[in-house]
Protein backbone atom coordinates (compact mmCIF):
# COMPACT_ATOMS: atom_id res chain seq x y z
CA UNK A 1 0.00 0.00 0.00
CA UNK A 2 0.89 3.60 -0.86
CA UNK A 3 1.95 5.54 2.40
CA UNK A 4 0.84 9.63 2.55
CA UNK A 5 4.49 10.64 1.97
CA UNK A 6 5.10 8.32 -0.97
CA UNK A 7 1.81 8.90 -2.37
CA UNK A 8 2.52 13.25 -1.94
CA UNK A 9 5.88 12.87 -3.41
CA UNK A 10 4.68 11.39 -6.47
CA UNK A 11 1.92 14.01 -7.24
CA UNK A 12 4.56 16.54 -6.80
CA UNK A 13 6.69 14.95 -9.16
CA UNK A 14 3.77 14.61 -11.56
CA UNK A 15 2.55 18.69 -10.86
CA UNK A 16 6.28 19.20 -11.69
CA UNK A 17 5.95 16.95 -14.96
CA UNK A 18 2.91 18.60 -16.30
CA UNK A 19 4.44 22.21 -15.41
CA UNK A 20 7.95 21.33 -17.51
CA UNK A 21 6.34 19.72 -20.50
CA UNK A 22 2.79 21.54 -20.58
CA UNK A 23 2.89 24.93 -18.61
CA UNK A 24 6.54 26.06 -19.24
CA UNK A 25 6.14 25.91 -23.08
CA UNK A 26 2.59 27.49 -22.60
CA UNK A 27 4.26 30.01 -20.77
CA UNK A 28 7.34 30.90 -23.09
CA UNK A 29 4.88 31.25 -25.90
CA UNK A 30 2.17 34.02 -24.19
CA UNK A 31 5.64 35.84 -23.28
CA UNK A 32 6.86 35.81 -26.42
CA UNK A 33 3.63 36.68 -27.86
CA UNK A 34 2.30 39.67 -25.61
CA UNK A 35 5.97 40.65 -24.55
CA UNK A 36 6.70 41.29 -28.48
CA UNK A 37 2.58 42.94 -28.92
CA UNK A 38 3.90 45.34 -25.53
CA UNK A 39 6.86 46.30 -27.13
CA UNK A 40 5.43 47.27 -30.42
CA UNK A 41 2.65 48.97 -28.28
CA UNK A 42 5.32 51.14 -26.38
CA UNK A 43 7.51 51.62 -29.64
CA UNK A 44 4.39 53.27 -31.22
CA UNK A 45 4.53 55.83 -28.27
CA UNK A 46 8.16 56.57 -28.98
CA UNK A 47 10.06 58.66 -31.46
CA UNK A 48 11.87 55.73 -33.66
CA UNK A 49 12.12 57.31 -37.34
CA UNK A 50 15.44 56.48 -38.59
CA UNK A 51 17.51 53.67 -38.56
CA UNK A 52 18.60 53.90 -35.22
CA UNK A 53 16.28 53.07 -32.51
CA UNK A 54 15.39 56.07 -30.10
CA UNK A 55 12.95 55.34 -27.33
CA UNK A 56 12.08 58.79 -26.28
CA UNK A 57 8.27 59.07 -25.02
CA UNK A 58 6.10 61.02 -27.61
CA UNK A 59 2.51 59.75 -27.13
CA UNK A 60 0.04 59.99 -29.30
CA UNK A 61 2.20 61.85 -31.85
CA UNK A 62 2.52 59.06 -34.83
CA UNK A 63 -1.55 58.20 -34.01
CA UNK A 64 -1.83 62.10 -35.25
CA UNK A 65 0.28 61.84 -37.72
CA UNK A 66 -1.30 58.89 -39.44
CA UNK A 67 -4.95 59.77 -39.08
CA UNK A 68 -3.92 63.18 -40.62
CA UNK A 69 -2.53 61.28 -43.54
CA UNK A 70 -5.23 61.20 -46.20
CA UNK A 71 -4.32 57.91 -47.15
CA UNK A 72 -4.51 56.72 -43.96
CA UNK A 73 -8.04 57.01 -44.58
CA UNK A 74 -8.31 55.28 -47.58
CA UNK A 75 -6.55 52.26 -46.52
CA UNK A 76 -9.53 52.04 -43.88
CA UNK A 77 -12.04 52.40 -46.63
CA UNK A 78 -10.46 49.63 -48.49
CA UNK A 79 -9.65 47.40 -45.67
CA UNK A 80 -14.08 47.84 -44.59
CA UNK A 81 -14.12 46.56 -48.41
CA UNK A 82 -11.98 44.06 -48.14
CA UNK A 83 -13.94 42.71 -44.72
CA UNK A 84 -17.61 42.99 -45.92
CA UNK A 85 -17.04 41.95 -49.85
CA UNK A 86 -13.99 39.29 -49.34
CA UNK A 87 -16.41 37.36 -46.47
CA UNK A 88 -19.80 37.79 -46.96
CA UNK A 89 -19.71 36.04 -51.01
CA UNK A 90 -17.22 33.65 -50.00
CA UNK A 91 -19.13 32.62 -46.81
CA UNK A 92 -22.56 32.22 -48.99
CA UNK A 93 -20.87 30.81 -51.82
CA UNK A 94 -19.33 27.81 -49.66
CA UNK A 95 -22.49 27.33 -48.16
CA UNK A 96 -24.56 26.67 -51.25
CA UNK A 97 -20.93 24.79 -52.99
CA UNK A 98 -20.81 22.79 -49.70
CA UNK A 99 -24.82 21.83 -50.10
CA UNK A 100 -24.59 21.16 -54.00
CA UNK A 101 -21.35 18.25 -53.13
CA UNK A 102 -23.41 17.23 -50.18
CA UNK A 103 -26.52 16.27 -52.91
CA UNK A 104 -23.78 14.95 -55.40
CA UNK A 105 -25.04 11.32 -56.49
CA UNK A 106 -21.88 9.64 -56.82
CA UNK A 107 -19.39 9.83 -53.92
CA UNK A 108 -16.50 10.37 -56.14
CA UNK A 109 -17.33 13.54 -58.10
CA UNK A 110 -18.36 14.96 -54.53
CA UNK A 111 -14.33 13.67 -53.44
CA UNK A 112 -12.55 14.75 -56.50
CA UNK A 113 -14.61 18.17 -57.10
CA UNK A 114 -13.82 18.86 -52.93
CA UNK A 115 -10.31 18.16 -53.82
CA UNK A 116 -9.94 20.15 -56.69
CA UNK A 117 -11.80 23.54 -54.76
CA UNK A 118 -8.95 22.66 -52.13
CA UNK A 119 -6.05 23.66 -54.48
CA UNK A 120 -5.59 26.96 -54.91
CA UNK A 121 -5.73 26.94 -50.54
CA UNK A 122 -2.47 24.77 -50.94
CA UNK A 123 -0.67 28.16 -53.17
CA UNK A 124 0.24 31.03 -51.66
CA UNK A 125 -0.87 34.24 -51.84
CA UNK A 126 2.81 35.73 -53.67
CA UNK A 127 1.93 32.74 -56.61
CA UNK A 128 -1.36 33.56 -56.66
CA UNK A 129 -1.19 37.30 -57.28
CA UNK A 130 1.69 36.64 -59.46
CA UNK A 131 -0.66 34.18 -61.60
CA UNK A 132 -3.61 36.29 -61.65
CA UNK A 133 -1.78 39.29 -62.49
CA UNK A 134 -0.62 38.19 -65.61
CA UNK A 135 -4.87 36.71 -66.23
CA UNK A 136 -5.85 40.74 -65.46
CA UNK A 137 -3.08 42.46 -68.01
CA UNK A 138 -5.66 44.57 -70.11
CA UNK A 139 -3.36 44.23 -73.37
CA UNK A 140 -2.01 40.81 -73.35
CA UNK A 141 -3.65 38.95 -70.41
CA UNK A 142 -5.64 35.90 -70.35
CA UNK A 143 -9.62 37.09 -70.00
CA UNK A 144 -8.98 40.16 -72.52
CA UNK A 145 -7.19 37.70 -75.29
CA UNK A 146 -10.41 34.95 -74.72
CA UNK A 147 -12.52 37.72 -75.06
CA UNK A 148 -11.07 39.36 -78.21
CA UNK A 149 -10.87 35.82 -79.73
CA UNK A 150 -14.59 35.49 -79.43
CA UNK A 151 -15.08 38.70 -81.26
CA UNK A 152 -15.22 41.10 -78.18
CA UNK A 153 -13.39 44.04 -77.58
CA UNK A 154 -13.14 44.32 -73.97
CA UNK A 155 -13.22 47.65 -72.13
CA UNK A 156 -12.22 46.16 -69.00
CA UNK A 157 -8.99 47.45 -67.88
CA UNK A 158 -9.33 44.94 -64.54
CA UNK A 159 -6.79 45.99 -61.81
CA UNK A 160 -5.69 48.96 -63.75
CA UNK A 161 -8.86 50.28 -62.82
CA UNK A 162 -8.63 53.20 -60.86
CA UNK A 163 -12.35 53.02 -59.46
CA UNK A 164 -12.48 49.09 -59.34
CA UNK A 165 -9.23 47.62 -59.16
CA UNK A 166 -9.96 46.77 -55.49
CA UNK A 167 -12.98 44.64 -56.05
CA UNK A 168 -10.82 42.72 -58.45
CA UNK A 169 -7.76 41.99 -56.30
CA UNK A 170 -11.04 40.56 -53.61
CA UNK A 171 -11.73 38.28 -56.43
CA UNK A 172 -8.76 36.67 -55.90
CA UNK A 173 -9.06 36.33 -52.46
CA UNK A 174 -12.61 34.51 -52.52
CA UNK A 175 -11.34 32.62 -55.65
CA UNK A 176 -8.40 31.46 -53.25
CA UNK A 177 -10.50 30.84 -50.06
CA UNK A 178 -13.62 29.41 -51.42
CA UNK A 179 -12.22 25.65 -50.96
CA UNK A 180 -11.48 26.24 -47.55
CA UNK A 181 -14.49 27.84 -46.64
CA UNK A 182 -15.97 25.04 -48.34
CA UNK A 183 -14.19 22.61 -46.24
CA UNK A 184 -15.08 23.92 -42.87
CA UNK A 185 -18.86 24.21 -43.89
CA UNK A 186 -19.19 20.59 -45.09
CA UNK A 187 -17.39 19.49 -41.39
CA UNK A 188 -20.41 21.22 -40.24
CA UNK A 189 -22.94 19.44 -41.64
CA UNK A 190 -21.79 16.43 -41.06
CA UNK A 191 -22.40 15.93 -37.03
CA UNK A 192 -24.94 13.46 -36.32
CA UNK A 193 -27.48 15.48 -34.83
CA UNK A 194 -28.00 17.26 -37.97
CA UNK A 195 -28.17 14.62 -39.69
CA UNK A 196 -30.80 13.03 -37.62
CA UNK A 197 -32.64 16.21 -38.02
CA UNK A 198 -32.41 15.89 -42.58
CA UNK A 199 -32.91 12.37 -42.17
CA UNK A 200 -36.22 13.42 -40.20
CA UNK A 201 -37.34 16.51 -42.34
CA UNK A 202 -37.13 14.34 -45.85
CA UNK A 203 -39.18 11.80 -44.40
CA UNK A 204 -42.18 14.81 -43.58
CA UNK A 205 -41.51 15.95 -47.50
CA UNK A 206 -39.44 18.90 -47.25
CA UNK A 207 -37.56 20.05 -50.13
CA UNK A 208 -33.79 20.66 -50.90
CA UNK A 209 -34.37 24.19 -50.40
CA UNK A 210 -36.63 24.09 -47.23
CA UNK A 211 -33.95 22.13 -45.86
CA UNK A 212 -31.18 24.00 -46.17
CA UNK A 213 -32.93 27.20 -45.43
CA UNK A 214 -35.34 25.88 -42.10
CA UNK A 215 -32.57 22.96 -41.13
CA UNK A 216 -29.23 23.39 -42.18
CA UNK A 217 -28.20 26.79 -41.99
CA UNK A 218 -30.13 27.33 -38.09
CA UNK A 219 -27.76 24.45 -36.95
CA UNK A 220 -24.24 25.19 -38.59
CA UNK A 221 -24.07 28.66 -36.94
CA UNK A 222 -21.03 28.02 -34.44
CA UNK A 223 -19.06 26.55 -38.37
CA UNK A 224 -20.23 29.24 -40.36
CA UNK A 225 -19.05 32.15 -37.12
CA UNK A 226 -15.83 30.20 -36.82
CA UNK A 227 -15.66 30.50 -40.63
CA UNK A 228 -16.67 34.41 -40.79
CA UNK A 229 -14.22 34.80 -37.93
CA UNK A 230 -10.97 33.56 -39.96
CA UNK A 231 -12.06 35.26 -42.89
CA UNK A 232 -12.36 38.73 -41.41
CA UNK A 233 -9.10 38.25 -40.00
CA UNK A 234 -7.33 37.35 -43.10
CA UNK A 235 -9.11 39.63 -44.93
CA UNK A 236 -7.90 42.53 -42.52
CA UNK A 237 -4.41 41.48 -42.41
CA UNK A 238 -4.22 41.04 -46.29
CA UNK A 239 -1.16 42.48 -47.99
CA UNK A 240 0.23 39.72 -50.41
CA UNK A 241 -1.84 40.20 -53.42
CA UNK A 242 -2.14 43.39 -52.87
CA UNK A 243 1.85 43.91 -52.64
CA UNK A 244 2.04 41.84 -56.34
CA UNK A 245 -0.83 42.74 -58.38
CA UNK A 246 -1.08 46.67 -57.79
CA UNK A 247 1.29 47.38 -54.76
CA UNK A 248 -1.52 49.85 -53.76
CA UNK A 249 -1.95 51.22 -57.32
CA UNK A 250 -2.87 53.10 -59.16
CA UNK A 251 -2.20 56.15 -56.85
CA UNK A 252 -2.86 54.70 -53.94
CA UNK A 253 -6.70 53.09 -55.08
CA UNK A 254 -5.82 49.74 -53.51
CA UNK A 255 -3.84 50.34 -50.47
CA UNK A 256 -4.54 48.74 -47.55
CA UNK A 257 -2.96 49.01 -43.68
CA UNK A 258 -1.02 46.35 -43.78
CA UNK A 259 1.11 47.56 -47.21
CA UNK A 260 1.02 51.09 -45.78
CA UNK A 261 2.53 49.96 -42.56
CA UNK A 262 5.25 48.07 -44.65
CA UNK A 263 6.09 50.91 -46.59
CA UNK A 264 6.05 52.92 -43.48
CA UNK A 265 8.41 51.04 -41.45
CA UNK A 266 11.22 49.44 -43.93
CA UNK A 267 10.60 52.23 -46.51
CA UNK A 268 10.49 55.11 -44.90
CA UNK A 269 12.04 54.16 -42.03
CA UNK A 270 9.31 55.79 -39.37
CA UNK A 271 9.21 53.00 -37.36
CA UNK A 272 6.94 53.92 -34.17
CA UNK A 273 4.86 54.43 -36.99
CA UNK A 274 4.60 51.43 -38.39
CA UNK A 275 4.14 49.92 -35.04
CA UNK A 276 1.42 52.32 -34.63
CA UNK A 277 -0.35 51.13 -37.82
CA UNK A 278 0.28 47.64 -36.42
CA UNK A 279 -1.71 48.45 -33.41
CA UNK A 280 -4.54 49.62 -35.16
CA UNK A 281 -4.80 46.30 -37.25
CA UNK A 282 -4.19 44.32 -34.04
CA UNK A 283 -7.05 46.58 -31.88
CA UNK A 284 -9.48 45.91 -35.46
CA UNK A 285 -8.53 41.88 -34.79
CA UNK A 286 -9.40 42.59 -31.74
CA UNK A 287 -12.81 43.70 -32.14
CA UNK A 288 -13.37 41.05 -34.51
CA UNK A 289 -12.52 38.22 -32.43
CA UNK A 290 -14.64 39.13 -29.14
CA UNK A 291 -18.03 38.20 -30.63
CA UNK A 292 -16.77 34.83 -31.46
CA UNK A 293 -15.01 34.28 -27.99
CA UNK A 294 -18.05 35.27 -26.29
CA UNK A 295 -19.94 33.12 -28.56
CA UNK A 296 -17.46 30.00 -27.91
CA UNK A 297 -17.26 30.66 -24.05
CA UNK A 298 -20.98 30.12 -23.84
CA UNK A 299 -20.81 27.35 -26.06
CA UNK A 300 -17.69 25.69 -23.75
CA UNK A 301 -19.86 26.29 -20.39
CA UNK A 302 -23.51 25.51 -20.99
Amino acid sequence: MLTLNSLSTRLKKFNLLDFVVFLLPLLVFLTILYGTLLWTLYVSFTDWQTMAANYEFTGLKWYKFLVAQPRFWIDVQNNLKWLILGVIPTTIAAIFLAYLLELAPFPGVESYVRTLILYPVAMSFIVTGTIWSWMYEPNKGVFNVLLKSIGIDSPLRYATDINNATYWLILIFIWQYLGFAVIIIQSSFRTAELQEMVEAATMDGASKIRLLFSVIIPNIRSGILVLVSLLLINTLKVFDIVYIVTFGGPGSATDVLALNMWITYFQQHLVSAGAGIGMIIFAMAFIIVVPYTIYALKKWFE
